[in-house]
């Protein structure tokens, strides 16, 4: 019994000490005064905004905020900006109040004071969004890939002389091939043209427009049939290369992936992903994925390159 008592009064003697020990810490943040001033995200609810705001920092005292948006006759002198700031930091004007952007050529500048009383001033800049790809567009050219198979450097393709040296094709010499030369009526497409006109940006910040891929002066748009086999009958491939659909339909474009996505007629038609380039001269290519994974043994010249296709190219310049 007298063990049993000693036990227990160590017990209350430790939970008390734990106590003392405990109450007697300090919070080690307790005293540290927030020197943090930032803006950490900013938005502009009810306005068609491309993608998230460019934030950068300035020195110390100084930042950048750059808004890409659809103006369309947007009145600027009346908005409402939604946005986060560090914490314990204070803005002035806060959060949701009225902005006008008119006075310095739709641009505001916010102050940010931070808990220690430091300031930093954000300009924000309205910008118009450019989208790289609205325009109206010729096709200047049709090209595509082809090889033994998808990512093999073995067999045949367009890769110039085979080195027997190496045992190989030099990737130094690919260079995609003119699709004109195995569907001589797709040089018919040449001189199609496509328009491309944005008409919002949705909630994901990707804008979205409307397109139509109409005849030239020929009137005529390629046929994807090679003539005769080596059977001698008619082979239809439209299936297969029939990418750009044909006529009016809508478009969204990931800008970070460089991803269009074309559906004929609306978002309920046929829906076909391309991947978006842009040279030096503004002028643009889409590419298309028409790989099929099923090897043939029909080496009879184009035959053997249609069947063996995985990229195809549609080049456009402006018109």
């Amino acid at each position: 019994m007298k063990n049993l008592f000693v036990k227990l009064r160590t017990i209350s003697l430790l939970t008390v000490v734990l106590l003392i020990v405990t109450s007697c810490q300090r919070d080690p943040l307790d005293g540290i005064v927030s020197n943090d001033r930032q803006v950490l995200s900013f938005s502009l609810p009810g306005v068609q905004q491309v993608g998230p705001a460019n934030i950068t920092s300035i020195g110390n005292d100084e930042g950048i905020i750059d808004v890409f948006i659809i103006m369309n006759g947007l009145d600027v002198s009346n908005l409402k900006p939604s946005f986060e700031i560090s914490e314990k930091a204070t803005a002035i004007p806060q959060s949701g109040e009225t902005v006008d952007f008119t006075s310095e050529g739709n641009s505001f500048v916010y102050t940010v004071v931070s808990e220690s009383g430091e300031e930093r001033r954000w300009r924000v800049n309205l910008k118009p969004f450019v989208s790289e790809i609205d325009g109206d567009w010729i096709v200047k050219s049709l090209l595509f890939d082809w090889q033994i198979g998808i990512r093999q450097d073995w067999g045949w393709g367009v890769f110039g002389a085979y080195d027997v040296a190496t045992n190989s094709y030099d990737p130094a010499n690919y260079t995609p091939e003119v699709l004109s030369k195995d569907f001589p009526n797709a040089a018919l497409e040449e001189d199609n043209e496509l328009n491309l006109t944005t008409t919002l940006v949705n909630e994901s910040g990707n804008p979205e427009g409307t397109f139509d891929f109409k005849p030239g002066d020929d009137g005529e748009y390629a046929s994807f049939i090679l003539a005769s086999d080596h059977n001698g009958n008619p082979r239809s491939y439209t299936d297969r290369f029939r990418k750009m659909h044909i006529g009016k339909g809508v478009w969204e474009y990931n800008i970070s992936g460089k991803r269009l996505t074309l559906w004929q007629g609306n978002k309920s038609g046929k829906k076909v992903d391309a991947t978006v380039t842009i040279d030096s001269d503004g002028n643009i290519s889409l590419s298309f994925d028409n790989w099929i994974d099923e090897f043939t043994w029909d080496h009879f010249d184009a035959e053997s390159h249609i069947q063996n296709s995985y990229t195809l190219y549609y080049n456009f310049n402006l018109k």
